[in-house]
């Protein structure tokens, strides 16, 4: 026989009242906790000052800079612009990306330009330096005090280097190291096995073109050249229809992923830039930067120049890089004397820039541990490490 002890009535409600009260207490504590989580959160990430930015962009949309034996457009002068020069619609692309930076750093930048403060930099390229005198167009619209005439525009330096000796942005300096190491890479068996499988690809391009078209570089040159003439609304040969743009899109990507492959590969080629980067850092949080009121830097580059710096910090999710494609590299300082770097891809003027995150790292990443992350992509001393113990005959660079 079972038997069973009655509870009286009180002492149930009594049970259930205190494992409510328990539970409820609970509940308030798991609030707490998380309202604490996002408080340090807060506080960790957002209560910061801005002290620096770098700039770095792809010129605006621009006629074809190259061609091939087969296109109808080979003889045509695009008369008035010319060949692989800015469009207008890429003129307006670029000057409304400097109204973007001055909405963007209004609060940051000074409300007039100062040389001290602002220093912009190109490839010694037309299109690149037409493009960022439109972006300091937008971006530095001339107060009462600088106004000088009836334009609302005031002039604003951009240096460059010549090709020969750039190493920063599109990096035509010879580098033999380079491209030995590219030779390897391009060999090996991974590499081998994608030029196999795109075989048709090239045979159909050589066919239609009139040029060789033998590896992913050669199919990027094609594509880039029916993109300009398509959006400068010249006819594209009847072919293209079934190549461009789908069967060319994913060989062009991988073009830029394999020029800056690995780390050796990327100290030459992003590295340099991103030293240089990382030296206006460490400078202005020690209060030595020169000239010290030194707060911001705009590049103008190429397709390559995004590709190669985002590559080198590991951050580059493979794409398509646009005209106009633009990196923001913002140095802060915390309440806590913290100095950290967050970086935006802004890869489209119909959404905010997007925040990217350094492998290994928060997505503001402190400027130690930055350094430390990136130290196998620096170069020491990029002249000696890109001689080779041999003759090496440098490739000839194609047209930028």
């Amino acid at each position: 026989m079972q038997y069973y002890r009655k509870v009286p009535a009180m002492r149930k409600k009594r049970k259930r009242y205190k494992t409510a009260t328990l539970a409820m207490l609970g509940g308030i504590l798991i609030v707490l906790l998380v309202i604490g989580v996002v408080l340090g959160m807060t506080l960790t990430h957002n209560d910061k000052e801005l002290k620096m930015i770098h700039i770095i962009m792809r010129h605006g949309k621009r006629t074809p800079a190259d061609t091939f034996p087969t296109d109808p457009h080979i003889n045509d002068t695009l008369y008035p612009i010319g060949w692989g020069q800015l469009t207008n619609d890429g003129k307006e692309q670029v000057f409304e990306a400097g109204k973007f930076l001055r909405k963007r750093y209004d609060a940051f930048l000074s409300d007039h330009y100062l040389p001290d403060e602002y220093y912009s930099q190109s490839t010694d390229v037309d299109r690149t330096k037409a493009s960022l005198q439109l972006v300091n167009a937008g971006l530095w619209p001339p107060n009462s005090r600088q106004t000088w005439g009836p334009l609302k525009w005031q002039a604003i330096p951009v240096y460059a280097e010549p090709l020969t000796q750039d190493m920063l942005l599109l990096v035509r300096k010879p580098c033999p190291a380079y491209h030995i190491e590219r030779d390897l890479v391009v060999a090996s068996e991974e590499i081998q096995a994608k030029l196999n499988a795109s075989r048709g690809l090239f045979e159909a391009m050589t066919n239609y073109t009139g040029r060789p078209v033998e590896d992913f570089d050669d199919v990027m040159d094609v594509y880039s050249t029916l993109k300009a003439e398509d959006g400068f609304n010249l006819t594209l040969p009847d072919w293209t229809k079934e190549y461009y743009p789908d069967k060319m899109l994913e060989p062009t990507i991988f073009s830029f992923v394999l020029n800056a492959w690995n780390d050796k590969m990327n100290r030459f080629k992003g590295g340099l830039l991103l030293k240089k980067m990382i030296g206006d850092w460490q400078s202005k949080a020690k209060g030595t930067i020169s000239p010290p009121a030194r707060k911001a830097f705009l590049y103008g580059g190429h397709d390559s120049t995004i590709v190669n710096l985002m590559r080198t910090l590991k951050v580059w999710d493979s794409q398509m890089p646009e005209y106009g494609i633009t990196v923001l590299l913002e140095l802060s300082k915390t309440s806590s004397g913290i100095y950290g770097v967050e970086i935006f891809l802004r890869n489209s003027t119909s959404v905010p820039p997007f925040k990217l995150t350094i492998p290994g790292c928060d997505s503001f990443c402190p400027l130690d541990q930055l350094v430390d992350l990136t130290r196998n992509v620096i170069p020491e001393n990029w002249d000696e490490e890109c001689k080779s113990n041999g003759t090496y005959e440098v490739p000839e660079a194609g047209q930028p």
